[in-house]
């Protein structure tokens, strides 16, 4: 159970008169109760406690109250308090203390968790020169703080496919298009490391795609990607040969963007890529007699239009 701990001297020391003891009782030790902290770690499963400290008195009224949760390898504690919080301490077992300024009642802090099983000791130190000391040990042993893994990739259309993995067990994914409702998709079987999702019939675009991905231990992965829909693919405009300087004209355009542009001529190929642009013209040199030509274009939302011909030049 979580508790403070307080101690008290007492160098009274009575015996009454005429009644020998083995032993002279030389201190008195109270014990009070007088704070409760909650905290909500899956990975904690020691008692902790509370040791307070004061410079001024007795003081034990409005002590600060210190919540603590994790996400994927941090931990987040939240302190409020009635009075002005002036430092913030904290130390892993072993390893050298960091002090932060706060001079604030309400405040937040991220906490990198070790790579094993330790001992997380944080001070709080407020305006009237006290210092209370919280320790906590924490269990990391068998449980994973990994975050899964996010991938997005254009599917046929005007789709989306989403891929969320994990290490060892992905729960389940949510999406949100733009400001739109937010929709879950769990896993298929206890056992899945992986959810593949197909998002279809978006609107012809541009989108704000936001994905969360959750494992088994409660670790998250969140992305916001930009992604550009369409179901135009592009367009090869014209093929024309230029008899004056022996060479073949291609023409290509594309509504959302041209990406890559690979050419077979005669077995010799050619390979444009980050064009960028929604039109593109090139030319390249033909041979006396017969040409082969192959061309395949890919738009920046990774539609593609193939094309193959053959003909016959000067003689």
């Amino acid at each position: 159970m979580n508790q403070i701990l307080m101690i008290e001297n007492n160098k009274k020391n009575k015996r009454k008169k005429g009644i020998p003891t083995p032993i002279e009782i030389k201190k008195i030790i109270r014990f009070f109760a007088i704070f409760i902290i909650v905290f909500s770690l899956t990975i904690i499963s020691h008692s902790s406690y509370a040791l307070y400290r004061e410079a001024k008195g007795n003081n034990t009224e409005n002590l600060p109250q210190i919540s603590i949760s994790r996400k994927n390898d941090t931990l987040i504690v939240n302190v409020k308090s009635l009075n002005v919080i002036n430092k913030f301490k904290y130390n892993w077992e072993k390893s050298e203390e960091t002090s932060i300024i706060e001079e604030t009642k309400e405040f937040s802090e991220e906490i990198i968790l070790p790579n094993g099983n330790n001992v997380l000791t944080m001070t709080l130190e407020d305006e009237n020169g006290r210092a209370i000391t919280y320790t906590k040990e924490i269990l990391l042993e068998g449980i994973d703080i990994t975050k899964p893994t996010i991938e997005i990739r254009q599917g046929q259309g005007s789709s989306i496919i989403i891929s969320a993995l994990d290490e060892t067990k992905i729960k389940y994914i949510t999406y949100r298009i733009d400001d739109g409702e937010e929709k879950r998709i769990d896993k298929n079987n206890e056992e899945d490391k992986k959810i593949e999702y197909v998002v279809s019939d978006i609107p012809r675009g541009e989108h704000l795609l936001h994905i969360s991905a959750v494992d088994n231990f409660g670790n998250i992965e969140e992305i916001e990607n930009s992604v550009i829909v369409s179901s135009d693919r592009p367009t090869i405009k014209n093929l024309s040969i230029d008899k004056e300087n022996g060479k073949i004209i291609v023409e290509v355009t594309d509504v959302d963007g041209i990406k890559t542009i690979w050419v077979n001529l005669n077995g010799a190929e050619y390979n444009l890529d980050n064009i960028n642009k929604t039109e593109m013209a090139f030319s390249l040199n033909l041979k006396q007699g017969k040409n082969t030509l192959s061309i395949k274009i890919t738009n920046v939302n990774g539609l593609t239009t193939e094309g193959a011909t053959e003909f016959d030049y000067g003689g």
